[in-house]
């Protein structure tokens, strides 16, 4: 094993603590891409079912927000979750008052040499279950799920004039 002084580790650190953040930027723009293609979909289809007057297409809308929703959380899951995991242990690791730099791990995504894991289920929570997509999703597929109910029962009708 090489031996660093503090000052190696520290700048190792800092180069660290920017490629994390690069890259958290990035499945931040990654995320926010999918929302856009999500919401746009998610019109055309509810807007398709008083076009074309067809009372399944609210369903597809639901399921297409499910199906976001889904891919979200396995995006967070798969991969961003590790890099904040990462970044939260450096973070509470240099705010400590018994911080020492060379009890760091450096460039430990995976934070194999920290004590800090989290469970399986707080993982799956944290990715999943954040209130901004579960309510963005949740509602859009509430409403549309609503038309849908709406429209099979007779409460909504399309209108026969053309």
């Amino acid at each position: 094993m090489m031996n660093l002084s503090d000052d190696q580790r520290l700048e190792i650190i800092k180069i660290e603590m920017g490629l994390i953040q690069s890259t958290l930027d990035k499945y931040d723009d990654l995320i926010f891409r999918n929302r856009n293609w999500f919401i746009t979909l998610w019109m055309g289809t509810m807007g398709a079912t008083f076009t074309i007057k067809e009372p399944l297409f609210p369903l597809f809308a639901t399921m297409l927000a499910l199906l976001y929703w889904f891919t979200e959380g396995m995006m967070r899951h798969q991969y961003w979750y590790k890099y904040v995991l990462r970044y939260r242990t450096l973070r509470e690791n240099f705010n400590s008052k018994s911080a020492i730099i060379s009890n760091i791990s450096l460039y430990d995504l995976t934070n194999r040499y920290m004590d800090e894991h989290g469970t399986s289920n707080e993982r799956l929570k944290k990715s999943f279950f954040k209130l901004e997509p579960s309510v963005i999703y949740g509602l859009m597929a509430l409403c549309s799920l609503i038309i849908w109910l709406l429209l099979i029962n007779g409460t909504v009708v399309f209108s026969t004039n053309e």
